[in-house]
């Protein structure tokens, strides 16, 4: 299904780049439209992730400050064809074209967009350089092709150095286990979420047992299951 965007506004196209791309956190599912696999997903959930805080990052995107702008704003990329109004029987991935288009917060959404292809082309363009430069390796000036065998035997050297360090601080770990009960580890940090230089911070850190704590429910708040200001996607 062919969709034009020669005439659909630039507000209207960057909002469905953002919900297309896994910056947006939409909750998408995989279904199968007129014997084609495709993603859709519930309305409330686009509008959701419209709401949260990576949307409002990028100053360059149209300010979305409530629910109804949301809804207005997917009304819009439903008329203009970026995803249609599907109807999905239970406990089924088959999905059928509804007659009738139109944005609901309770409707799902089939993407007929598949979001902006620049980066698949640099992506494509980049490994067929690279094939290309590694096979017209033999080509290649004597000094970049002995440069190229210095590095890679750096390369493999950084990997060997890196496999005795886990090796032996695992060792560490069980020496210290059996002989103190605790748990003891050099470079704590090294396998964190973290960037290289803090991977190494702090040099050592003895991991201390949490205790458990009861979730008291129904006693403080309302009860209503939520927390903080954070948007969940429910069914």
């Amino acid at each position: 299904m062919a969709l034009d965007l020669k005439n659909v506004p630039k507000d209207v196209l960057v909002v469905a780049d953002y919900l297309r791309s896994s910056e947006s956190q939409l909750k998408i599912r995989s279904g199968v439209l007129n014997g084609r696999r495709v993603d859709f997903f519930k309305g409330k959930h686009a509008v959701n992730a419209l709401l949260r805080e990576p949307y409002k990052k990028n100053a360059s995107r149209p300010s979305i400050p409530d629910r109804a702008t949301g809804e207005s704003f997917c009304a819009k990329l439903n008329d203009h064809s970026f995803f249609l109004k599907v109807d999905k029987p239970p406990k089924q991935k088959n999905l059928a074209l509804v007659p009738t288009q139109g944005f609901s917060p309770d409707a799902y959404y089939a993407w007929v967009y598949e979001g902006s292809t620049w980066k698949n082309s640099l992506i494509g363009v980049g490994v067929l350089l690279i094939t290309l430069a590694g096979v017209m390796f033999p080509l290649w000036p004597a000094p970049m092709r002995v440069g190229v065998y210095y590095l890679s035997l750096g390369l493999l050297g950084l990997m060997g150095v890196f496999m005795v360090l886990v090796l032996f601080r695992f060792l560490l770990w069980i020496v210290l286990k059996l002989a103190t009960g605790r748990d003891g580890w050099l470079f704590p940090n090294l396998f964190a979420d973290v960037g290289i230089v803090d991977s190494f911070i702090p040099t050592w850190g003895w991991e201390e047992k949490k205790s458990k704590k009861k979730k008291r429910i129904g006693s403080d708040g309302d009860g209503d299951g939520t927390a903080g200001s954070g948007i969940a996607d429910d069914e």
